[in-house]
């Protein structure tokens, strides 16, 4: 008689007990996929006003609920603001704007069809005159307005795109938010050990990559003036520009009534004096944050400051 292992059927398939075939659904994150899905559906349905009418709502709501979170954000918005009263209603109001931004994200493949003004600012800016040299480039945007649909409408320039960003929740919520993103045209490389290697192959290909680089999460990046306080940007973007001599290009998408947005990319950042390696990436690197002190400077309201400024540390940041 044959005899059949423990954890097997008598096919030779696993056995899985429902118990813990239901675990690991749960851990993947398999429902709250399915709620990001439902959402998504529910949100395409909606005309614009009810749908920035409900992120304001939820944006309000986050302030009040966030309260270190939003205490934080004041410190920030003071650069600002002449009194604390007035970095208070400046925070209320990015709060609403980034839950607008969630928003507009679930509908992101709309956004890209209807925007046909967006479009036509970006294939006829300064990227596709850097394209046009058969180069590729560095697109570099804070955290403003709305990041997700700039990349959107950079893919549109006719190069693949390319952006690095953290893994977002659960594998199966992780899983749809890059999918989306894939949907108009923009690969995500998860940020791990291997994105530089894999960002670097994406420059040398010729492909386009787009970088939120005002955060500088290990807080040992390259020191620079940003606002007036000495704080760490990134080193990424300008180490990768001058490894493979590609154009760092600075762009922002801002919000405008009633649903529109402003698509923007500027001039290519002038490349640095002669020097070493490190002093190349720092002026380059400060060339980021003053670039972005005139995007963030229109509407600081639309730069979501959610997070502490990390500040350099002596022996550490460059």
């Amino acid at each position: 008689m044959a005899t059949v292992a423990a954890g097997e059927s008598r096919a030779g398939r696993p056995l899985t007990s429902p118990r813990l075939a239901a675990s690991e659904w749960i851990r993947r994150g398999e429902p709250l996929g399915l709620l990001l899905a439902a959402a998504t559906s529910l949100t395409a349905a909606m005309p614009t006003a009810v749908r920035y009418g409900l992120a304001d709502i939820g944006g309000e709501g986050a302030y009040w609920l966030l309260r270190p979170r939003s205490r934080l954000a004041e410190e920030n918005y003071r650069i600002f603001a002449s009194s604390p009263a007035q970095a208070r209603r400046l925070t209320r109001r990015a709060f609403r704007n980034y839950a607008r931004t969630v928003m507009d994200f679930l509908v992101l493949e709309s956004l890209v069809r209807f925007t046909g003004e967006a479009k036509e600012m970006v294939e006829s800016g300064p990227l596709r005159r850097v394209l046009g040299d058969h180069r590729t480039a560095i697109v570099v945007t804070p955290h403003f307005g709305n990041w997700d649909l700039g990349a959107a409408m950079t893919a549109t320039a006719g190069r693949p795109v390319f952006t690095v960003a953290d893994r977002f929740g659960p594998p199966a919520v992780d899983r749809r938010v890059r999918a989306m993103r894939g949907r108009v045209g923009v690969t995500v490389i998860p940020t791990g050990p291997s994105s530089g290697r894999e960002a670097l192959r994406v420059l040398r290909r010729g492909d386009v990559l787009c970088l939120a680089a005002d955060i500088d999460h290990s807080a040992s990046g390259v020191a620079v003036s940003f606002f007036g306080r000495r704080v760490t940007f990134p080193a990424g973007p300008a180490t990768l520009a001058l490894h493979t001599e590609s154009p760092i290009i600075p762009g922002f998408v801002r919000r405008w009534p009633r649903g529109k947005h402003e698509a923007r990319l500027l001039d290519p950042l002038p490349w640095p004096p002669p020097g070493s390696f490190g002093e190349r990436v720092q002026a380059l690197t400060q060339q980021i944050a003053s670039a972005f002190e005139g995007i963030i400077g229109q509407e600081p309201a639309q730069w979501f400051a959610f997070h502490r400024l990390p500040v350099p540390v002596p022996g550490e940041a460059r």
